[in-house]
């Protein structure tokens, strides 16, 4: 098996660095402000709501980064913290 090596820019890692660390920050307060009467939306609805693909949202899930709720096969998210993730994202244009 081999690896690939890939070159990142100081700059380009700090993005990202910063980027996952602020989606770890909102996947704690999703999980503090999760209650049994949260609403939850099946993949598909979720990855509208980000505007991401479907393939994104199983990566950020796979990866830990975006909590869930798992009924057999289906994966279910919380309306509550997709919209903390939104709200976090969205920068105030003037």
């Amino acid at each position: 098996m081999t690896e690939n090596l890939y070159i990142l820019k100081s700059a380009d890692f700090d993005s990202i660095k910063n980027e996952l660390q602020e989606i770890k920050a909102l996947v704690a307060e999703g999980k503090k402000n999760s209650t049994s009467q949260d609403e939850l939306v099946d993949a598909q609805t979720a990855a509208a709501m980000l505007h991401v693909t479907p393939r994104c949202l199983y990566n950020w899930t796979k990866k830990r980064l975006l909590p869930y709720v798992q009924i057999g096969r289906r994966r279910l998210y919380s309306k509550k913290v997709l919209q903390a993730l939104i709200d976090r994202n969205t920068l105030n244009r003037k």
